[in-house]
Order: structure tokens, then C-alpha cells, then sequence
């Protein structure tokens, strides 16, 4: 098989909205209750939401083709080879789901469950790839 299974999650633009969602409330605030005092917090609020705006914010996904499963593809990419895999255990815990690595040797790896796509897709795309997943309620 050489089909690889690619999936990326852009950063999330929501902190920055926020950011600048407080910002534009601050600046209504000054200039209808004419709170001069807050000034100096609104230039340091609008300093730092551009630099965060600017800082470099790294693409986070899996890569999975025939041979390899790699995490953190896009900013440290760590490739896990298949045969190596026992079985994937997923686990809901509350609002998350935790998955996890068995490796064949009996040792467990904690993934980061920001990296992979929905259960379903990651079960789908490992059967492909005869890489059992296996759900732990």
C-alpha cells in the first residue's frame, strides 16, 4: 500500500479574537466612562496581542503511510514504525478522548490527542493498515 494518510489541524485564531474582543472593550470603556487611567493597559494589551499575532504557530497532525505511523508531523516529527504497534487504546475520559500507543514489547505511550483526527477516521484509516484500535470504556 502506498497510500499516506495526512492530517493537519491549523492553529486555532480563537485566543487571538478574544484577545482582541477584551481589547475593543477596554478602548469602549476609556472612551465612554473616561477611564484615562487604563491607557497604559490598553497599549500594553494591543502590544501584546500583535506579538502573539506574529509569533510562529506550528501546524499540528499525523502522518500514517505503510510503514510509518508519525506524530507531531509538522513540528517534531517522531515516526513510530507500524510493525512495532500492537494495538491502539482508546479511552473517553470526561469531554477528551485519550488514546494511547501498546507497543508489542508491553510498553504504553500517552499520544496527544490534538495531533490525531476523530476516533472513527483513525480506526478506518490503521484497519487499512492492520493496526488494530481498541476501546477501553
Amino acid at each position: 500500500m502506498s497510500d499516506v494518510y495526512e492530517y493537519r489541524r491549523a492553529p486555532s485564531k480563537g485566543p487571538i479574537w478574544l484577545a482582541l474582543l477584551g481589547m475593543i472593550l477596554l478602548l469602549v470603556a476609556i472612551f465612554y466612562f473616561e477611564a484615562t487611567q487604563l491607557q497604559a493597559l490598553a497599549w500594553v494589551i494591543g502590544a501584546v496581542l500583535i506579538a502573539w499575532m506574529l509569533l510562529p504557530q506550528p501546524v499540528s497532525g499525523v502522518r500514517i503511510d505503510s510503514d510509518h505511523l508519525t506524530l507531531a508531523a509538522w513540528r517534531d516529527p517522531r515516526p513510530i514504525p507500524l510493525d512495532d504497534i500492537a494495538y491502539l487504546r482508546v479511552s473517553e475520559a470526561g469531554l477528551d478522548t485519550e488514546v494511547a500507543i501498546v507497543y508489542r514489547d508491553g510498553t504504553v505511550e500517552d499520544i496527544f490527542s490534538g495531533d490525531l483526527p476523530d476516533i472513527d477516521t483513525l480506526i478506518a484509516v490503521l484497519a487499512e493498515r492492520g493496526t488494530p484500535v481498541r476501546e477501553v470504556s
